[in-house]
């Protein structure tokens, strides 16, 4: 039997680990933190994509919309990138996000496949936002939720293309091999 000490962090683990300079969260607020997680707030900036069709060798074409005070009505079979207000990032351990119930039950899919977040990315999070009925969203509400697991065996640090990223960034698969 497998004997690994972790796992999945406890909200005042993840306290602890921001405490100690093991996970950064760029603004923290206490008033976040869950039993195992911390809510993400919506970055005002949000990317609509504007072509109709999707080829994963090209560069996609966006709009960029502020959404203010009162509010975006995003509508169905439209696709959006939004981004995390905060900026997270660990060298320590690697997170995944998800959803927040209450967004969930307003039929708001706020991330479809990227859930993954590497150790060593520190960035802004692109999510990609659709819902199933016209809905009305505001910048910075509690969004979705990022938790953070201990990761067994040697650890390499992500360096990829999406490092550093402050806002809703498109694909770039443009930039992959397709052979």
């Amino acid at each position: 039997m497998l004997n690994v000490p972790g796992g999945w962090l406890s909200g005042p683990q993840i306290r602890r680990e921001v405490e100690a300079g093991n996970i950064s969260i760029d603004p923290f607020s206490v008033d976040q933190l869950n039993p195992n997680s911390y809510n993400y707030r919506l970055s005002p900036t949000i990317l609509r994509l504007i072509g109709e069709t999707i080829d994963v060798r090209e560069e996609d074409s966006f709009e960029e919309i502020q959404v203010t005070e009162k509010g975006l009505l995003l509508l169905p079979s439209e696709c959006y990138l939004g981004a995390t207000l905060e900026k997270f990032g660990s060298n320590v351990f690697a997170s995944l996000v998800t959803g927040r119930s209450s967004i969930g039950r307003k039929f708001i899919t706020n991330h479809v496949t990227a859930g993954l977040i590497d150790q060593g990315f520190f960035g802004s999070i692109t999510l990609e936002i659709t819902v199933q009925r016209p809905t009305r969203i505001y910048p910075a509400i509690l969004f979705g939720q990022i938790f953070w697991f201990t990761v067994v065996g040697q650890s390499e640090l992500y360096a990829g293309k999406y490092s550093k990223q402050i806002r809703p960034t498109g694909s770039k698969s443009v930039r992959e091999r397709f052979d």
